[in-house]
């Protein structure tokens, strides 16, 4: 059965429930994400038939973009979305909806990938619009596909971890017995994260916790490989590609 506990699988956002236009039971999720004109980016979750479920935008994104002067009817540009979202599973449905139709068991990982879909869908609004690109949470985008490693171990936010100085360390995420840094490819954010590694692995709290940073590489990938290379001598690494990458 569908609830905002059930749903604290998949995601920590804001929740509420709903009902389908056919009475079934749905949840609404509220993301930190938003279009342009700040217009907020939201799924709803609704069940569709025995172990399955649909995620969807419910068409919201597709009205928005469209209220604000997209003329996304148009053949060619419809073409576009499709192929900008398929790469994540989702489809672009007759009546303007994102959407994917996943089992119950996998709802962790195509939640995350709805969500990186209509970042995707976003980005390229911005861009047809003229609007100059926007940075986007990368730590919210990046927490459920953390969670979907292991949907079974609670996730926590900012959790600090004392070093070998005494100093306490906040890393992004806890996740089971690993704690995580998303960091972007640049010398100053690997520096700030092997000091931090180092002295947490020379700590009180070495066997209990263990740190992995993930570099996010998909603008810049040369870059990103170079300071995965580094980080890789000290600490496990990976990229952001990796995180999000489909699994079978």
């Amino acid at each position: 059965m569908l609830s905002c506990e059930w749903a604290q699988t998949l995601t920590r956002y804001d929740c509420k429930p709903v009902r389908g236009i056919r009475g079934e039971l749905g949840l609404r999720i509220g993301t930190p994400f938003s279009l342009p004109d700040d217009a907020a980016i939201t799924l709803y979750i609704i069940e569709a038939g025995e172990g399955h479920l649909v995620i969807s935008d419910n068409g919201d994104t597709f009205a928005h973009l469209s209220a604000l002067g997209l003329d996304l009817n148009h053949h060619a540009k419809s073409r576009v979305l499709r192929d900008i979202v398929k790469a994540q599973g989702v489809t672009l449905g007759d009546e303007g909806d994102f959407k994917l139709l996943t089992q119950k068991k996998n709802a962790p990982w195509n939640f995350a990938r709805s969500i990186t879909a209509l970042l995707a869908v976003a980005q390229w609004a911005r861009e047809q619009m003229s609007e100059a690109p926007i940075g986007h949470d990368l730590i919210a985008e990046a927490e459920p596909y953390i969670l979907a490693r292991n949907p079974d171990v609670q996730i926590k936010r900012r959790v600090h971890v004392r070093g070998a100085s005494m100093v306490d360390h906040i890393f992004d995420f806890g996740h089971g017995s690993d704690v995580i840094d998303i960091i972007s490819p640049s010398p100053q954010a690997t520096g700030g994260a092997m000091r931090k590694v180092g002295d947490v692995l020379n700590g009180p709290f070495s066997d209990t916790y263990l740190p992995l940073i993930i570099v996010d590489d998909r603008t810049e990938p040369r870059k990103a490989e170079n300071e995965i290379g580094i980080l890789a001598s000290l600490v496990r690494t990976q990229s952001f590609s990796s995180l999000v990458m489909p699994r079978h």
